[in-house]
């Protein structure tokens, strides 16, 4: 045996770890391009000055801005924003007294968001259990409230085309004279016909904290090109189901919620191009025929409790 012979080893040579790096790098440069262009794709096919009728993008955004720059769908960007509102929304809901889901034709404004609302002596909040008893409530408290949230809010919301959620909290004060119950956020989903280009409807979701009813703290926003929300629009956007049925009767069970009173809920999505379906039905034997053309319209579906600390 030659006694300068080494022993054979089984690690990599130095060219070996400079090809592997090589091929790594390249790798990773893949992949960021690829991400990069998914990221950037509604730059790239364009995006759009989408005008409002006057006045709605303050009110709703709290900007005197002419226009909102959208691009079109699918838009990941703003999908991400609407899954961080959905999580917001469950957020808030778990630290809420009661959540109610009205709807309403009016579009959003500061006056549809108070800070609190007053509580009249000796009030039974028991009576005030379902979305059209609190929307009651909301009319003896203010005027403005009243007008833009029609009665018969039970069920689902099949005439109205924009949506209101309210996350209540607890009495501000414990007084027979000046109670004030708090609300903790506010959420509005709103359907808007665009002006330019004309023929087209831009959805937009918004929170706003009890602080602050002018600047959402958080939105997201879809722009549906040559989509009207006509009577096979977008609708409807929520469906309350009460402790007990809607008729005397009990002709339609699916009505009842057995052990707790819910809302089903429907978000835009901005990840699909479809605006419109059937046309929305009118039962008043089944409720789930009222809400049976919002299957595969969206992934936003969630589920709200009424009152979620009881």
């Amino acid at each position: 045996m030659n006694p300068h012979q080494r022993k054979a080893t089984s690690g990599f040579t130095l060219v070996e770890l400079l090809v592997a790096a090589a091929i790594g790098a390249a790798l990773i440069a893949s992949a960021v391009i690829g991400f990069g262009v998914i990221s950037s794709l509604p730059l790239r096919q364009g995006t759009v000055n989408v005008s409002l009728p006057s006045g709605v993008i303050g009110n709703f955004y709290g900007t005197n801005f002419a226009s909102l720059t959208l691009g079109p769908n699918p838009n990941y960007f703003q999908a991400a924003q609407a899954r961080r509102m959905k999580d917001r929304l469950i957020s808030d809901v778990s630290a809420a007294s009661a959540v109610f889901c009205l709807g309403r034709n009016v579009s959003g404004s500061p006056s549809l968001r108070p800070a609190d609302i007053a509580v009249p002596p000796n009030t039974d909040f028991r009576s005030h259990a379902t979305p059209s008893t609190f929307r009651d409530f909301l009319a003896s408290a203010s005027g403005a409230l009243g007008a833009a949230f029609p009665e018969n809010q039970d069920g689902a919301l099949l005439g109205t085309t924009n949506a209101s959620i309210y996350v209540v909290g607890t009495l501000a004060s414990v007084s027979d004279y000046t109670n004030r119950l708090t609300v903790l956020a506010t959420y509005e989903m709103d359907f808007v016909p665009s002006v330019e280009p004309a023929g087209g409807t831009v959805a937009s979701v918004r929170r706003y904290s009890g602080t602050n009813t002018s600047v959402p703290t958080d939105y997201y926003h879809v722009y549906y090109p040559g989509a009207a929300n006509g009577s096979d629009g977008f609708r409807p956007l929520a469906a309350f189901f009460g402790r007990t049925a809607a008729d005397e009767d009990g002709d339609d069970p699916f009505a009842v919620a057995v052990n707790q009173p819910f809302t089903f809920v429907w978000w835009p999505d901005p990840l699909l191009s479809r605006l419109g379906g059937g046309a929305v039905p009118v039962s008043s034997t089944d409720t789930r025929a009222n809400y049976s053309n919002m299957a595969g319209r969206t992934s936003l579906f969630f589920v709200l409790p009424t009152f979620p600390s009881l």
